[in-house]
C-alpha cells in the first residue's frame, strides 16, 4: 500500500516540495527516488541507517527535529513503522508528534503507519494528544483518513493534516472520520 499507492500519490503532486521520511531500513533506501525532484529528508537516530536514508539524512531521534530543521519547513512528514518500532512510550510520541505538527507548514500533512497487535500497538495513535492539534482528512487515493490492512500485523496508516486552529473532529465523544478496512 505504501509504496504503490501512498509514496507515488505524494511524489505526484506539484504542491508537496519538502518531504521528511521518519525511520530508515533497508526497504527504504529507495524511496528518495520516488521523490527525486524534491527535497527529500529522512531521520533515524542510528548512525549505521545513514547508508538507508536520503541524501539529507539526520541522525537523531524525530523529536530533536528542531535541532535540523526550522518550523513549518516540511510539506508532508511520512512516520511509518515508527510508532511501536521506537517510539514506544507515549511521552515519546507526545513529543514527537508535537514536533511533527510545529515542523509541518499550514496545510502540511502526516501519515503514521502503524501495526495494531501487541506489543507494537502500546501507544494507540488516538491516545495521542499531540496527534489532536491535527485535523483527520480522507486522503483521496484511498478514499479513506484511516487504512486498515487486514494482515497479520494489522498494519494501519492515519492521515492528518496541519491545519489553522486544526482539532480532532468530536461528535458525541466519538471521532468522525471515514475508516476502511481492507
Amino acid at each position: 500500500m505504501l509504496e504503490q499507492t501512498i509514496l507515488p500519490a505524494y511524489a505526484s503532486r506539484s504542491d508537496i516540495k519538502r518531504v521528511l521520511f521518519v525511520g530508515c531500513a533497508p526497504y527504504t533506501q529507495h524511496y528518495s527516488e520516488l521523490f527525486s525532484e524534491r527535497e527529500y529528508w529522512t531521520i533515524d537516530p542510528v548512525p549505521r541507517r545513514r547508508r538507508h536514508g536520503g541524501t539529507r539524512h539526520i541522525v537523531d531521534r524525530l523529536e530533536n527535529l528542531g535541532s535540523h530543521a526550522q518550523p513549518a519547513y516540511f510539506d508532508l512528514i511520512l512516520c511509518n513503522g515508527v510508532l511501536g518500532w521506537g517510539l514506544n512510550a507515549l511521552d515519546s510520541a507526545e513529543a514527537a508528534f508535537a514536533t511533527c505538527h510545529r515542523h509541518l507548514r499550514e496545510g502540511g500533512e502526516l501519515v503514521v503507519g502503524w501495526n495494531d497487535v501487541p506489543p507494537r500497538n502500546r501507544v494507540p495513535p488516538d491516545e495521542v494528544l499531540a496527534l489532536q492539534r491535527f485535523e483527520r482528512f480522507v486522503f483521496a487515493p484511498l478514499q479513506a483518513a484511516r487504512l486498515r490492512i487486514d494482515a497479520p500485523q494489522r498494519h494501519v496508516f492515519d492521515f492528518y493534516r496541519k491545519g489553522a486552529g486544526a482539532r480532532n473532529h468530536l461528535k458525541n465523544g466519538l471521532q468522525v472520520m471515514a475508516n476502511k478496512d481492507i
